[in-house]
């Protein structure tokens, strides 16, 4: 039997594979991991098991919304970013509302920081993904409070061939973002692309890709819409990145 991963953020478990009133056991969320017992590619709904809250449950799934496990290094990096999430409520709880503004000082004090959700003039997105990273065995990223500092680190260890590097940076149109990996946008001062980068820091903001559609990849983050809260960016047809949202470049997860 298949081991796979849900990949939308809410995926309805069912009784029976049909659509009525009262055949919906729970919603698993984004990259819950569930064990296919039937899975006829002719059927709509397939059925599996899965581990919610310690208990085994079984049940119909729509196979449309799983995906194939990817690299154990991005899964891990997906689940720590979705643990978050969850966290937060599925970005329905904010930065300082109890217990979420403990978090955020979680995030800040894996850097050395004595920060929390309750400075609200801080801006906490790069801690969250060097917690995010960290948590996920990262060992080699550059942990910091400024999404810059990693960036140079992943334009400069592509320059090098550094083939030990977690995280490579490259221009929108070089690399089709792919699960685990990073998008990166500017804020205040444009950046027109990742190879022509402000020296001495620059004010940025980096999401972790955790699903990909036809047209648009989506996207988990901290400090978005003062939560933990999935972003959309969109894709031309050919699977790039468009140049949208202040998007400047995508960091390869070499994971």
């Amino acid at each position: 039997m298949a081991t796979l991963k849900v990949k939308t953020d809410s995926l309805n478990l069912r009784r029976s594979p049909e659509i009525k009133d009262g055949n919906i056991i729970t919603s698993l969320p984004l990259a819950q991991t569930v064990e296919v017992v039937d899975g006829n590619p002719a059927n709509r709904f397939w059925e599996v098991k899965t581990i919610v809250n310690g208990s085994t449950l079984k049940g119909f799934v729509s196979a449309a919304f799983l995906r194939q496990f990817v690299s154990s290094a991005k899964e891990a990096l997906i689940s720590a970013a979705v643990k978050e999430w969850l966290r937060f409520e599925r970005g329905n709880k904010l930065e300082f509302e109890d217990p979420q503004y403990k978090y955020v000082g979680e995030y800040w004090s894996k850097i050395g920081l004595n920060l929390d959700g309750k400075d609200r003039d801080q801006p906490w997105s790069a801690a969250f993904i060097s917690f995010v990273a960290r948590a996920a065995g990262y060992n080699d990223f550059k942990f910091a409070p400024a999404h810059s500092t990693y960036v140079y680190d992943a334009v400069k260890k592509r320059k090098s061939n550094v083939t030990t590097a977690p995280f490579w940076g490259f221009k929108i149109t070089e690399h089709k973002p792919q699960l685990g990996d990073l998008v990166c946008r500017w804020r205040e001062n444009p950046i027109t692309s990742i190879d022509s980068l402000p020296s001495g820091g620059f004010k940025s903001h980096c999401d972790i890709v955790v699903e990909i559609r036809d047209s648009e990849v989506r996207t988990l983050g901290g400090n978005v819409n003062h939560s933990v809260s999935i972003t959309a960016y969109p894709l031309n047809s050919s699977g790039f990145l468009r140049p949208a949202s202040n998007v400047y470049g995508v960091l390869r997860n070499n994971f």
